[in-house]
């Protein structure tokens, strides 16, 4: 009598935890890592943390937070330029939009803005501390994320600058 009354309490219970394990899974939020190198007024290597924030219909926004190295060739104070550099730390969103619905395509349009906080250096033999500076961070470019692999590829043109970026889920 008890193992029926298991096996039975078992039976009733399958359908309820495949049904509760199926809802986590659909609300999962994605994170993605990402090695960039953008090249031209705003030199860097950086290495991202991407995690999708909301999804809707053909659109997805996506924040994006990291360590970089820098090797700006302007400067915000004016005047004649002095070389500077350092690491710096990356904060930006990310609009990605195309025809079809987010979750079926391969190809993004993207669209990123944001800020890098530098930790300027003056010349590199001596590394003379500047403080902290402000830089900005705007893109747009292509983006191929395919839902069914974990692979990722960016290619973007900025403020004078070129880059591209790999990584994965």
């Amino acid at each position: 009598m008890k193992k029926a009354l298991l096996i039975t309490s078992f039976l009733i219970l399958i359908p309820y935890i495949s049904a509760q394990g199926q809802e986590t899974d659909s609300l999962e939020i994605e994170k993605f890592k990402t090695v960039s190198f953008k090249v031209g007024t705003i030199n860097h290597i950086a290495i991202n943390f991407e995690k999708k924030i909301h999804v809707k219909k053909n659109a997805a926004v996506i924040s994006s937070f990291g360590p970089a190295y820098m090797y700006p060739t302007f400067d915000w104070d004016g005047g004649a330029f002095e070389p500077i550099h350092g690491p710096s730390l990356l904060i930006s969103w990310s609009r990605l939009g195309g025809k079809k619905p987010y979750h079926l395509r391969d190809t993004h349009f993207e669209i990123r803005g944001g800020l890098y906080l530098l930790m300027s250096f003056y010349d590199f033999n001596e590394s003379e501390f500047d403080g902290i500076k402000i830089y900005p961070k705007t893109s747009i470019g292509y983006r191929y994320q395919s839902p069914s692999s974990d692979t990722i590829f960016r290619f973007y043109v900025g403020f004078g600058t070129i880059g591209f970026s790999i990584g994965s889920k």
